[in-house]
């Protein structure tokens, strides 16, 4: 990124930051770091524009108070369940606890992570292009966000003919339509900014959960080239944050009555509206729910409104149960997906056909999950390799760390791109030299502090690379599981749901 034209700020405007991550005047980093000071705020419930001004609530992209509710809700109930022993009647979700805790508490916060994506999707829905279906039995309309029939993908034998937007006997223009309808999702840039809120919240509230003095920053600088900051233990974490949903559950709504279209030129009587095409749907008339295509069931969203609206329904709602589906489905789609491709088979095609990127004619390849998108993992290996050339060599006192967060990893196609380069260390040429081991072998030498890890860390919630033994240590999710199991984290997520209050 090119250096601004960067001003120092006034005397003890940096007080708070520097109170908890001291910077000296001889640090070689200490300009960028006093940058990155004046475009983050340790206010992560707020969008705050460039000039320091709080966005008003109305317009903000994310929903912060809510949504930090809703996560802190669904741990709550998580560790209920876990400590009642309530999780053994969802056998996908208490086998992979039988053989790894750690595992099952990134795949719970995975879950949760899409979750979070859902409530912002659903706040973005419009009165158009709702897809119609009678297949169920009744009388339903979907809004989709793939570009596929929700309940007839897992049932029909070929997926593909659960196409939307496209009858028996297409017009041009429905073959049009449906050439470039891949869902209804929203732009990239929203996702991203979703996707930088959700995460902060879950790390940050892992973080605190172990060190509560911690400090998260958010930058909101959107050509600033950190995301976020985590000061704890001493260390000061910077992080490139690449999120994007794997599993978005649709809307629907069931109608009273069928929908008709047109009528019979012979008898005059209105004709059947035919599945699978679109139409206008007042939204806030209606009841609404979030749709499980695996299971043909729903949980309640209520009546579309104006206040906090999605979340306030939904969260209210919650109970143990509908906690343990909303994980219990989300696992069952992710293991489907994390079959390669060309090896699935039966039902776990078409779970992976439920999964964001699939592909043409269900999904554009271009919104896969995380780093699962080849330009996320190069954008994101980038980042870390800068910050480590511009931060964590020139400090000073070598307290800054690297990592690149993400929902979700390559996961298949970890192989690929990511497991060779996962221990990467890399230091300047100029920090080499020629020598002769005490052995009396040639060898090229460097100084091990003159070493940096292309990632100190790679976290994502099914897997984690953790090089930096503070960042092992802070953020194990081993510990944060038996911490849930215990019920000791209760008061600590009650109040940080309430922190925003």
């Amino acid at each position: 990124m090119p250096r601004r034209n960067w001003k120092a700020p006034k005397e003890g405007s940096l007080k708070e930051h520097l109170d908890y991550y001291p910077c000296s005047e001889e640090c070689c980093a200490r300009t960028r770091m006093m940058e990155l000071f004046t475009v983050s705020s340790t206010d992560i419930d707020n969008d705050t524009r460039a000039n320091g001004a709080i966005v008003p609530v109305n317009k903000q992209i994310v929903n912060g108070t809510m949504m930090r509710k809703l996560i802190a809700k669904m741990l709550l109930l998580f560790s209920e369940s876990i400590s009642s022993g309530h999780i053994s009647r969802y056998p996908t979700v208490s086998g992979i606890l039988d053989e790894n805790a750690s595992h099952l508490m990134g795949l719970v916060l995975g879950a949760i992570t899409d979750l979070c994506f859902n409530m912002e999707y659903v706040r973005r829905s419009t009165d158009a292009r709702w897809s119609y279906c009678s297949k169920a039995g009744d009388h339903r309309l979907y809004y989709p966000y793939l570009g596929v029939c929700p309940h007839c993908m897992i049932r029909l034998d070929k997926p593909v003919n659960a196409a939307l937007g496209i009858s028996k006997h297409p017009t041009s223009e429905e073959k049009e339509i449906k050439a470039r309808y891949f869902g209804n999702k929203i732009e990239s840039h929203h996702v991203g900014r979703i996707g930088e809120r959700v995460i902060v919240y879950i790390l940050d509230l892992l973080t605190k959960s172990k060190y509560p003095e911690s400090k998260t920053t958010i930058v909101f600088d959107d050509q600033h080239e950190v995301d976020c900051a985590f000061f704890f233990d001493g260390i000061g974490v910077l992080a490139q944050i690449k999120s994007s949903p794997l599993v978005l559950l649709p809307i629907v709504s069931v109608l009273q009555s069928p929908l008709t279209q047109g009528v019979d030129n012979i008898s005059g009587l209105p004709l059947a509206k035919p599945d699978h095409t679109f139409t206008s749907f007042a939204a806030s008339e209606h009841e609404l729910g979030l749709y499980f295509s695996i299971d043909d069931s729903s949980m309640t969203l209520g009546m579309k409104t104006e206040d906090n609206w999605p979340y306030s329904t939904f969260t209210e709602n919650l109970d143990i149960d509908k906690v343990m589906k909303v994980i219990e489905n989300w696992v069952a789609i992710y293991h489907s997906f994390e079959i390669p491709k060309r090896k699935r088979s039966g039902d776990d095609v078409k779970r992976a056909y439920l999964t964001a990127g699939w592909g043409a004619p269900i999904d554009d390849n271009k919104t896969k999950s995380g780093l699962a998108r080849s330009d996320n993992m190069m954008k994101g290996t980038y980042a870390s390799l800068k910050y480590g050339a511009y931060y964590v060599q020139e400090c000073k006192r070598k307290t800054l760390r690297t990592v690149l967060l993400s929902n979700i990893d390559p996961v298949h196609q970890y192989e690929d791109y990511l497991e060779n380069l996962q221990d990467i260390r890399w230091g300047h040429d100029k920090n080499f030299s020629n020598s002769t081991s005490p052995e009396g072998s040639e060898g090229y030498f460097i100084d091990e502090e003159k070493l940096t890890y292309l990632f100190d860390a790679v976290f994502t919630f099914n897997r984690q690379i953790l090089n930096d033994e503070k960042i092992k240590i802070g953020w194990n999710l081993n510990e944060l599981f038996g911490k849930l199991a215990a019920k000791s984290l209760d008061d600590f997520l009650i109040h940080w749901s309430k922190i925003n209050d």
